[in-house]
């Protein structure tokens, strides 16, 4: 008797793959299946995000057929495919999603991020293609490149970068690459672009680029944190996001970035730069407390607990007197700063983590006696 099925979308699920299903996937197709108003965009990514934490390749393998149903209207799949998917889910993105060597209408650029950190090495030259196009689709192809090997690409990355280099507006991401062309100048020649004519809007890149080349990037990477010039706490470029992805590909800690704050506060810069160091801090833990998915094999989750967070920034060492980072950061700020009161959300964010960790532990140890 063949096994059991289960239709759900357009997928149908036998009953051995539906068991390694996470609930929450199921749930995410029921929707889908059942009336698209019920699947808001605030919904839909706490669901991807769960899914992304503990889904598996079921998980992938079950999204992908109402993923390719309708791919514009559920572009925020496209990560569970990268994170939980393997070569053939790679093969199926591009048969799918690509014709011509060019996205399909409609298609999320994400789904070139996804192929090339699936490792599809057939598609490079197509992810290349795509590189000095619209933002969206060069941002994507760009992180896609970075999970493939390049070597028949060195020379194509090498003289587009020399193309652009020092100027004022460019490809944004097309410096994450610069690593790949197996020119170790080009570290240095990055800082220095970031730090003459690049505008802050095309940032992003340029952090990340200087980030990939390494542990000996360490001390420019330091540096350009806490250097107002390359505004790496700007929300609206996206530096502070793409900050907290080179932070991560070099292994920086927290109690690392914590000591060089104190030292910086305690120094006898003036009031600016220490607002400024600040607010990268600030919006760097903003980034260490939700842990978002990077999309980089080179950038693994922080090693820190939100527990042991809380413990090393809001932590008083005595009754007396608050010594914790928002005690720091209340002698440089006002009052009224948002940095401030962003701070004590934070404190409060990690607060609640704290606790789902400790509920994820006790359930799963529940999980593993009852079996």
């Amino acid at each position: 008797m063949p096994p059991a099925t289960h239709r759900l979308g357009s997928l149908t699920l036998i009953d051995e793959e539906r068991a390694t299903v996470l609930p929450a996937t199921r749930e995410l197709l029921d929707r889908y299946r059942t009336a698209s108003p019920a699947v808001t965009w605030r919904w839909e990514s706490a669901v991807v995000e769960v899914i992304l934490r503990h889904g598996s390749t079921s998980d992938a393998r079950a999204l992908l057929a109402t993923f390719l149903d309708d791919p514009e209207a559920r572009r925020r799949l496209v990560p569970v495919f990268a994170r939980h998917g393997d070569p053939s889910t790679a093969g199926q993105l591009v048969a799918a999603c690509l014709d011509g060597g060019r996205l399909r209408a409609g298609v999320p650029a994400e789904v070139l991020h996804a192929v090339g950190f699936l490792g599809y090495e057939p598609a490079e030259r197509t992810l290349w293609e795509h590189v000095e196009g619209p933002y969206d689709e060069a941002m994507n192809a760009c992180l896609g490149l970075l999970h493939l090997p390049c070597r028949g690409l060195r020379t194509d990355i090498a003289g587009a970068l020399e193309r652009h280099f020092g100027a004022n507006l460019f490809p944004e991401f097309l410096p994450v690459l610069a690593a790949k062309t197996g020119d170790p100048s080009w570290l240095g020649r990055l800082v220095e672009w970031g730090e003459g004519g690049a505008s802050t809007d095309c940032n992003g890149g340029l952090i990340l680029g200087i980030a990939l080349h390494g542990g000996r990037a360490r001390p420019a990477f330091t540096q350009l944190l806490w250097n107002p010039l390359w505004e790496a706490h700007g929300p609206g470029t996206g530096s502070d996001y793409w900050a907290y992805a080179g932070a991560r590909v070099l292994g920086l800690s927290m109690a690392e970035l914590y000591a060089e704050l104190g030292a910086r506060l305690q120094s006898d810069a003036d009031i600016d730069d220490k607002r400024h160091c600040l607010s990268v801090f600030t919006a760097l833990l903003g980034y260490w407390a939700g842990r978002p998915w990077l999309g980089l094999r080179s950038a693994p989750d922080p090693a820190e607990t939100s527990d042991a967070l809380r413990d090393l920034l809001f932590a008083w060492s005595t009754p007396n007197r608050d010594d914790s980072l928002i005690g720091l950061a209340g002698q440089v700020l006002d009052s009224g700063d948002r940095d401030l009161a962003r701070l004590h959300e934070l404190e409060n964010e990690l607060h609640i983590r704290a606790v789902h960790e400790v509920e994820i532990r006790s359930l799963a140890h529940r999980y593993e006696n009852e079996r």
